[in-house]
């Protein structure tokens, strides 16, 4: 059986980033991937500021001392003048007037006949956003690569950037087949099951920022699961659930294999072992287990590591961990095992607690975790022992 680690760089090999760029509005960046790095086009802020409400003055000061204040500068106003000798009302944001270098807040200033006086010292600069203090005049703020978060997107727009070039969208076409599958809130009849794969892998799609080309629930029919590979083949990625295996109603291999190829591979992982990798009409096709757990592990592992070579992500697939305790002794088997688990307090610590049956079809078992644990092979994890933990938060579900 291959391992998960020789399938991921199999993935990483065999697929290239999309070469296709395009020009986004700033606020629309969200979750797309840098197609070039990005240089700030100057200084922010452009000229020093004041940091809060207060009297800005040359400094330094001394405590004791005192000055007529003289004026008011407002956020958004031009830069004024500072007579010397004198101290000038501010605001938070403010530009501070030419002469001045240091702000004093509001509370540490007793005003008297339009004079302030202050009891502490101060030295010059205080108080004062200095020019270039975010972000300096050709300064790489982010590389090739990078998808964009709220607070990146944040730190462009504070730039006055109004477009940024990036990767375009990953075009997905979607299929899950099976004669016995019923769409949500369709009426329910003896012998179907409600589909809970296609939506689960629809939404996950969705959340990497993929554009679904194609989404289909195929009957088991070859002349109708030929017909929507063939349409399939114009997206950039196939993904399916189901019919990749070599039961007589397993019509998706075939398919495929007619159309291009498939490497039907074993994987070294539970839940997830069956997993068919290969290409239609020169498309890569990832075909995913029927079983919604391993559906959705083997999304997580390899499907997302896919999505992210061709955006041209930086580091695809990127699998973050940290090392808790479980709360109960655990036993390994013959396969590394991902484990359903929540975080709990237990003995003054955050501990993992497993959901009590890891069948892979129950998904009230992912509903319930906050993360995947590892279980190597073979191990005997008494309780309080670490083990390899992956948050769903931190992969961005």
């Amino acid at each position: 059986m291959e391992s998960v680690e020789d399938v991921i760089k199999r993935l990483a090999d065999w697929i290239e980033p999309l070469a296709e760029v395009e020009r986004v509005p700033v606020l629309e960046s969200v979750g797309r991937v840098l197609a070039a790095p990005l240089a700030a086009p100057r200084d922010v802020p452009i000229a020093p500021l004041s940091l809060f409400d207060g009297y800005t003055v040359a400094g330094p000061l001394v405590a004791g001392e005192s000055l007529p204040v003289v004026g008011k500068q407002f956020a958004g106003d031009p830069p004024a003048t500072l007579a010397p000798g004198t101290a000038m009302r501010i605001f938070t944001g403010a530009l501070l007037p030419e002469g001045a270098d240091t702000v004093i807040a509001q509370e540490s200033v007793e005003l008297d006949a339009q004079r302030g006086h202050w009891q502490e010292d101060l030295s010059i600069g205080a108080g004062v956003r200095a020019a270039g203090a975010d972000t300096r005049e050709g300064q790489v703020l982010l590389e090739t690569g990078t998808r964009i978060s709220v607070a990146q997107m944040g730190l462009i727009a504070s730039t006055g950037e109004a477009t940024v070039a990036v990767r375009r969208r990953v075009r997905v076409a979607l299929l899950t087949t099976g004669d016995e599958l019923l769409a949500p809130g369709d009426p329910f009849a003896p012998g179907k099951i409600y589909d809970a794969n296609g939506p689960m892998l629809e939404a996950l799609l969705r959340a990497a920022g993929v554009e679904i080309v194609q989404r289909a629930c195929l009957p088991d029919d070859r002349e109708v699961i030929d017909a929507q590979l063939r349409e399939a083949a114009r997206a950039d990625l196939i993904v399916t659930s189901g019919g990749v295996s070599v039961g007589e109603a397993d019509l998706v291999r075939a398919g495929v294999e007619a159309l291009g190829r498939i490497d039907h591979w074993r994987i070294f992982l539970k839940p997830g072992k069956p997993l068919a990798i290969g290409e239609v009409l020169g498309t890569p096709f990832l075909g995913l287990p029927g079983n919604p757990v391993s559906t959705f592990v083997t999304y997580l592992r390899f499907v997302r590591l896919a999505i992210d070579r061709l955006a041209g992500e930086a580091e695809p697939g990127a699998w973050p961990t940290q090392w808790l305790p479980l709360a109960a002794a655990r036993q390994g088997g013959d396969r590394p095992e991902y484990i359903r688990v929540r975080r709990i307090a237990g003995e003054g610590r955050l501990m993992l607690e497993p959901y009590p049956d890891q069948n892979s079809g129950l998904l009230s078992s992912l509903a319930w975790a906050d993360g995947l644990a590892l279980i190597p092979p073979d191990a005997r994890l008494a309780a309080g022992d670490p083990v390899e933990y992956t948050a769903f938060k931190e992969i961005g579900l």
